[in-house]
């Protein structure tokens, strides 16, 4: 009942919000440079959460990807005075940019960064595809990639805005779909791995394309995160991945074992701990183990430990 209440309470939040916007976005000649304004925005914040999630393509594989390389370029958080969009091309659904920064360098002075950025409208609004340093990128050599949306219950209601009380009975339904997920959820965290039969691989092949990514400020007592990212270079799927590891007594984990299930060619897929440091200083996941199945046998393998530095 609890979450039927909640519900009718959102219907009428998310109706205000959508009216209040007034249903319309902005024009393409206005969407695309603020898309591209507030991804370097992000970046300059240090924010690359938010940049890595208003990005879909190849040149970044994780949110620590865009730290580094944007770091390689000479762009570092706050260093960014200035940002001018020198071009933008638009046609349909995809858009090429080229932005000017200014950036402060370490001996006092500034120069101007040409980046180059590829832009596709989707059900996410306008996404970054492409960022290039080097070369000049333009519609023709621009390419459309697959943007996998899940549709959500307020996604729903937002497209429906106006049929206030088929949202509300969405909404009431939407009570029961939380319960049932809680239920989902709790089933899933008894979960074990099972490493019976597997054979042992070395961590050098493993570390290839298991990446572990913690948050940047560690602070006792409050919830940080340890972000794990897997990629599937090969041309099969990987099945039944899991990952569990052993946190030191200085860390609370909320969940130990990591399930990434079916990981199909090509894709990269995360999963995250959750933990609540007890102690400064340094804090470590040990014996980070990998589990899965591959071309119907099963591995094993365990990785060096995860350092965490709480403040």
């Amino acid at each position: 009942m609890k979450h039927k209440y909640c519900s009718v309470i959102l219907v009428f939040v998310i109706l205000i919000s959508v009216y209040s916007s007034g249903c319309v976005s902005n024009n393409p000649e206005e969407e695309v440079p603020e898309t591209v304004t507030t991804f370097l925005t992000a970046i300059n914040d240090g924010d690359f959460n938010t940049a890595f999630n208003m990005y879909t393509g190849k040149d970044f594989l994780a949110v620590a990807s865009i730290k580094m390389i944007f770091s390689n370029k000479g762009i570092e958080p706050g260093s960014i005075q200035d940002i001018n969009i020198v071009s933008q091309e638009i046609s349909e659904n995809i858009a090429a940019v080229e932005a000017e920064c200014t950036v402060s360098n370490s001996d006092g002075g500034t120069s101007v960064v040409p980046i180059y950025f590829t832009l596709q409208n989707s059900q996410l609004g306008w996404i970054v595809t492409r960022v290039s340093f080097t070369v000049p990128l333009t519609l023709d050599n621009a390419e459309v990639v697959d943007v996998e949306v899940e549709t959500t219950k307020i996604d729903v209601i937002a497209n429906n805005a106006p049929l206030i009380f088929i949202g509300a009975v969405i909404m009431l339904g939407l009570g029961l779909y939380i319960d049932k997920r809680d239920k989902t959820k709790k089933k899933q965290n008894s979960r074990t791995i099972d490493v019976s039969g597997a054979t042992p691989i070395q961590k050098e092949t493993i570390a290839q394309y298991v990446k572990f990514v913690p948050s940047q400020q560690i602070t006792i007592g409050k919830p940080a995160t340890v972000d794990v990212w897997v990629k599937n270079f090969t041309q099969q799927p990987y099945n039944d991945f899991a990952i569990k590891a052993k946190f030191s007594n200085s860390v609370e984990p909320e969940k130990i074992n990591l399930f990434f299930d079916t990981i199909a060619p090509g894709e990269t897929v995360k999963r995250t701990w959750v933990v609540k440091p007890k102690l400064s200083g340094w804090a470590s996941i040990e014996e980070p183990t990998v589990v899965f199945n591959f071309g119907g046998n099963k591995y094993i393998g365990v990785l060096d430990p995860v350092w965490l530095q709480v403040q």
